[in-house]
């Protein structure tokens, strides 16, 4: 929210906190109940190209 209110409009990265938290949750019932196993879950970010970004070097 910060990075579309200000002056230059700024490029962002939205962690998906919602999704993270839901699978830490969803890992912890398995872990509990003996179903779980050691497994690393990679959700991405989100990118949010804004006027703050120029283009690549060449």
């Amino acid at each position: 929210q910060v990075a579309v209110q200000a002056s230059v409009r700024l490029t962002s990265v939205s962690i998906p906190a919602q999704d993270m938290g839901r699978h830490a949750v969803e890992h912890l019932v398995a872990k509990l109940e003996g179903r779980g196993k050691d497994e690393v879950v990679l959700i991405a970010p989100e990118l949010t190209v804004r006027a703050s970004s120029g283009p690549t070097a060449s």
